[in-house]
């Protein structure tokens, strides 16, 4: 049977779209998860995702039960959210990742399952239930080890996966190549090129639709209902998201790219009234307003089908509306593009006599004439602005140099620290300096009185933690759950007592009514034990910045929330207009430096630094003294956390008891904390430069760091005369 020649480019196209249907997820599968290397970091993702997390938490609490830990039946829900928090940790997921020999046996179908458990990590999970429980901690028997994952073979989305795995490297060389070889073999026998290329962008988004709809078919399928066992439906969700979610992405670019290569193509190269997808609207327009039954219909099935869209695939399907917005927008830029390409062109013709003045003057104008063709401006215009786009969103804003001569009184008190470099100042600072004894609703305080008064006694450096909690009638109620980053203390750092007066506190308050939203606190791992609404003390300290022109103030925070709240948190407080970026890799800058630009806050952080800029790793910079003395005898000077050359030293001062004792503290206060720093800075050969204490109205913190100053300020001014 002969085939009509304008049949055979139309054929070639389809078998484009097929071919590239079959081609994202074969070389998806290739380079994502058939590599060793890829599927460990996707397997360690899937170990620490939420649910997985969660479902692993309560087996590791329910385990310690049955091992003999009867005690954590009391504080179950508070064991199992500290060891879920724990869990999202680098141990884990480098536990994780040192399985890849296992995860790749069992997706070549060499093993039947895959067993993750804590290994190594095993001592931070004790030492987490230990937290909540010593005694349940004490009755772990010896060798104690859950498991944190159990992954069957037979799961269906290892099943999916591997069924690709098994068609092999060709197919993902060859369908790429039959697709390349199908396109331009269309363009070559086609009579309208244009027409063609159209065909080809509505065939690649076509199929990128279809894998896209296919993907959320087949985690629907994959993924267990309700009805299931909650840790097969968590591991099987959370296989699924870490091995083929990033194949969502690829289907969604290639989608948008197919649609830009048509619309772009479809632009008319005469004067066009209005953009394609504009026809296409009206065109739409016309069918909705069709009465036939048909038609009713048709508008019927299809206002289901994106109903049920809406409904079970919602990420899904506000993307493709995005994509969708995207597209008609690049279709109307193309179409005025082409109008005014058109009219050009108009002009060019009508002025051809006064053009023809020189031979090089028509090569030029020629060349500005095509580069004004759609086909060449608008990808232009798109890669510039994707450019700029890039550049506006990842690029920090450079530091503004807002003059402003230093104060008459100098910096931080005195001009002569203005010519200090950081490394060569002390700050005097508190520990969970928002825990105040004398602020409402504290209980068990590190502090006597609160920030506004540790200010005005001269503390400069204040170490906050940043916890999630949800406000009630009654008190503040820590939202374990949401807090998914560095967790180092939330299961180690208050000890059983603390717990218990916790929960007698909420069995006698209750739970109370929430009255709003998540929101942020400063508090000390349980927000049940007191807290300071974040916003509110963030806004007080720039208010103080305002107030003193001449002071700079430090903090070291110690988040549970991720770096995109403490940025929105600085944004909302006014703080981000006082935030000063170190260099790692230049020298430091010195206070007179920070009052000159007024950028007076230095703010680091012991969990995810570095995005923001000014969000700056703690232990880049500091390093620090051992933690955890409940003696005097038991302070040391050695480097606990931090590199050898890491700039500056953070003493930490303070004993380490339930509950914190003002008396105890006093005892290594006044001349005991001046010896005490003197030995740190001979033993490190550093001045301290921040020193934290607890109840520092009793322990002389800010006169010693005064002493430390003055005689800094005394050597750098003998050095300059010498000089």
């Amino acid at each position: 049977m002969h085939v009509r020649r304008p049949a055979v480019p139309l054929l070639l196209v389809c078998l484009a779209g097929l071919l590239t249907l079959v081609t994202l997820p074969a070389v998806y599968v290739r380079d994502e998860i058939a590599d060793e290397h890829a599927l460990a970091d996707r397997v360690g993702a899937a170990a620490t995702s939420e649910p997985v997390r969660e479902v692993a938490a309560e087996r590791i609490v329910d385990a310690a039960i049955d091992a003999g830990a009867e005690q954590l039946l009391i504080t179950r829900p508070l064991a199992t959210g500290g060891i879920e928090a724990l869990l999202d940790t680098p141990v884990v997921r480098q536990l994780a990742r040192g399985a890849a020999r296992d995860a790749h046996a069992l997706l070549e179908g060499r093993e039947d399952t895959f067993v993750l458990d804590l290994g190594r990590g095993t001592a931070l999970v004790i030492d987490g239930l230990r937290s909540v429980s010593p005694r349940a901690a004490e009755a772990l028997p010896e060798g104690f080890d859950p498991e944190v994952l159990r992954i069957r073979s037979d799961e269906p989305a290892l099943v999916a996966v591997r069924r690709l795995v098994d068609l092999g490297e060709w197919l993902a060389l060859v369908a790429p190549l039959g697709a390349l070889l199908c396109a331009a073999g269309a363009l070559v026998l086609s009579r309208d090129r244009r027409r063609t290329l159209v065909q080809l962008g509505a065939a690649v988004a076509v199929a990128a639709t279809l894998l896209l709809l296919l993907l959320a078919l087949g985690r629907a399928a994959a993924v267990p209902g309700a009805a299931a066992a909650p840790d097969v439906t968590a591991a099987a969700g959370a296989l699924w998201d870490a091995l083929l979610g990033d194949l969502s992405l690829w289907a969604e670019t290639t989608l948008l790219a197919g649609l830009v290569v048509a619309v772009v193509a479809a632009a008319r190269r005469e004067q066009q009234p209005q953009g394609t997808v504009s026809k296409l609207l009206s065109t739409v327009s016309r069918v909705r307003q069709a009465q036939t039954p048909r038609w009713r219909t048709a508008r019927a099935v299809a206002l289901l089908a994106a109903a049920a869209l809406i409904a079970w695939e919602t990420e899904l399907a506000v993307r493709l509306a995005a994509i969708g917005l995207a597209v008609y927008a690049i279709s109307e830029l193309a179409a005025v593009l082409d109008a005014t390409s058109a009219r050009r062109r108009a002009a060019a013709t009508a002025s051809a006599a006064r053009r023809a003045q020189g031979a090089a003057g028509d090569r030029w104008r020629a060349r500005l004439a095509a580069l004004s063709r759609p086909r060449v401006v608008v990808p232009a215009l798109a890669v510039l602005v994707a450019i700029a786009a890039t550049v506006l969103l990842t690029v920090d804003k450079p530091q503004p140099a807002r003059a402003a001569a230093a104060p008459a009184t100098g910096c931080n008190g005195s001009r002569a620290y203005c010519d200090l470099r950081l490394d060569h100042y002390t700050f005097a600072g508190t520990h969970n300096s928002f825990s105040a004894g004398q602020e409402p609703g504290w209980l068990i305080p590190n502090q006597r009185f609160g920030i506004a008064r540790q200010l005005d006694d001269g503390i400069r450096a204040f170490l906050l933690d940043v916890h999630y909690g949800e406000q009630t009638d009654q008190l503040v109620r820590t939202d374990l759950k949401a807090e998914g980053m560095d967790r180092n203390k939330v299961t180690r750092a208050i000890g059983a007592d603390n717990v218990a007066t916790a929960d007698r506190l909420v069995a006698r308050t209750g739970a109370g009514t929430l009255r709003g939203r998540r929101e942020l606190f400063l508090c000390h791992t349980l927000c049940e034990l007191g807290a300071e609404p974040a916003l509110d003390q963030m806004r007080a300290y720039d208010r103080w910045l305002a107030d003193h022109p001449g002071e700079v103030l430090l903090f070291i925070l110690e988040p549970y929330v991720p770096p995109s709240e403490i940025a929105d948190l600085f944004r909302r407080s006014g703080l981000i207009d006082d935030v000063w970026t170190l260099d790692r890799q230049a020298p430091l800058p010195t206070l007179g430096e920070l009052v000159a630009a007024d950028r007076r806050l230095l703010v680091f952080t012991e969990a995810d630094g570095g995005a923001p800029a000014w969000y700056m790793t703690a232990w880049s910079f500091f390093q620090d003294t051992p933690l955890g003395a409940t003696k005097p005898s038991e302070l040391r000077c050695r480097r606990e956390r931090g590199d050898a050359d890491s700039p500056l030293l953070l003493v930490n001062h303070w004993i380490d008891t339930f509950p914190p004792s003002p008396s105890r503290n006093r005892e290594i206060g006044g001349a005991f904390l001046e010896r005490q720093l003197a030995r740190c800075e001979r033993a490190r050969e550093m001045q301290p430069n921040v020193v934290a204490v607890d109840f520092h109205q009793n322990s002389g913190v800010v006169a010693a760091a005064r002493r430390l100053n003055e005689a800094a300020a005394q050597a750098a001014r003998r050095l300059e005369a010498v000089d």
